[in-house]
């Protein structure tokens, strides 16, 4: 609501513009990137750990 309120007042904070631009500057960064990716593979594999020591049982959903 807050991104919506900032796109639709037509005066952009510099705070926002900042916050872009490191973003955009992130996403070309091949390293930024990979470390990013890692890191959500690590937190994955740790949350399926925790069903599984909980005796859970995790499933993937099949598409159709």
């Amino acid at each position: 609501m807050i991104m919506e309120q900032t796109l639709n007042s037509g005066n952009k904070p510099q705070a926002c513009d900042y916050r872009l631009e490191a973003i955009r500057q992130r996403i070309n960064d091949e390293t930024y990137l990979y470390a990013a990716i890692q890191r959500l593979a690590l937190v994955m594999s740790n949350e399926l750990m925790e069903i599984n020591k909980e005796g859970g049982h995790y499933e993937r959903k099949r598409r159709k």
